[in-house]
């Protein structure tokens, strides 16, 4: 148990006391921020809470299966107050978009994280940069609680340790992760589903999947592809439905680190970048004001999409250069 026995009881004696709840994770939310926050929102409901999960962007299709994700809302801006806020996943507030003044807001703002270099901005901040997700955190926490992790909340939260290790391929996966993985499928988790969700694909995203990988670029140790707003429209994909395309660049086996170009406007494109062995994308990202993990980081650019590859690829190869990573 990492999180300690003062935090535990702080964080309870915030839920007992509050009776409106807000969830929220960062932008462009991924399943380690929505499998989360849905197996808290299941959880304090049952309590008798009013809990609303509201994010900047929309929630992304592959995760409509999970139990709950109907109640997830998207906006801009959040109007109205809260006795407690849960932040999942976000480093540091500008992470969350913007969509709600903290200090004016809300009473109490709880901050659970597992990035390095995490600002601390919370009333209670439980981060912890060891755990492979914030799921697996919820996880302990949880147990800590006494609370019951019935199949919704194991189903949420498997989602989110599964998308964050990689199906347990990446670092950041430890035999703890593995020893808490069992215990969610023990109390109803189901690998086949939940895998099947996450990874499945539409005839649309295998077109637009196609259309990618033939504007694959392998130099070095770098790979990227890009994807234009033209080959959405062309295939009918929509944006969500790209958020494993990475992995088909970082698979390659001379690739260390896997770059997507994704053009969300005229001159704004967003970068995601994935990496294996000791590369630091963080690092790169946040070159960007991004950010992310070791392994996986991501930056939105205000350039167009030519300017934005070559940008992205100097600072990558200046990386390699200065690091000298092998």
């Amino acid at each position: 148990m990492n999180e300690d026995k003062a935090a535990l009881e702080k964080l309870q004696g915030f839920i007992k006391q509050a009776k409106k709840i807000l969830l929220s994770t960062h932008i462009n939310p991924d399943g380690d921020g929505i499998g989360s926050g849905l197996a808290l929102l299941g959880k304090l409901t049952k309590m008798g809470k009013k809990v609303d999960f509201i994010n900047r962007d929309p929630l992304p299709m592959i995760y409509k299966f999970l139990p709950n994700s109907a109640q997830v809302k998207n906006t801009k801006k959040i109007t109205g107050k809260y006795d407690l806020a849960i932040v999942l996943e976000c480093p540091e507030l500008e992470r969350n978009g913007g969509i709600i003044d903290y200090t004016q807001q809300s009473k109490v703002t709880v901050n659970l994280d597992h990035h390095l270099g995490n600002t601390m901005y919370g009333d209670l901040n439980i981060v912890d940069p060891k755990a492979a997700a914030v799921g697996e955190q919820l996880y302990r926490i949880m147990k800590g609680l006494c609370w019951e992790i019935d199949k919704d909340a194991a189903t949420c939260i498997y989602t989110a340790i599964v998308t964050d290790t990689g199906s347990f391929r990446y670092s950041n996966t430890s035999p703890e992760t593995h020893i808490i993985a069992s215990e969610l499928l023990r109390a109803g988790a189901d690998p086949e589903h939940i895998s099947s969700q996450v990874y499945s694909s539409t005839e649309q995203a295998t077109k637009l999947m196609y259309q990618m990988l033939s504007k694959l670029k392998v130099e070095g140790r770098m790979g990227y592809s890009y994807l234009t707003k033209k080959m959405f429209s062309d295939t009918g994909a929509i944006e969500s439905e790209t958020d494993n395309f990475i992995n088909s660049i970082r698979a390659i086996k001379t690739v260390e680190t896997a770059m997507l170009f994704k053009e969300t406007g005229p001159s704004s494109v967003k970068v995601s970048f994935r990496s294996k062995g000791t590369a630091d994308v963080n690092i790169i990202a946040r070159g960007f004001k991004g950010g992310g993990h070791k392994h996986a980081a991501g930056a939105v650019i205000h350039l167009p999409m030519a300017k934005a590859i070559k940008a992205v690829l100097a600072q990558v190869r200046k990386y390699y250069r200065l690091k000298r990573v092998k």
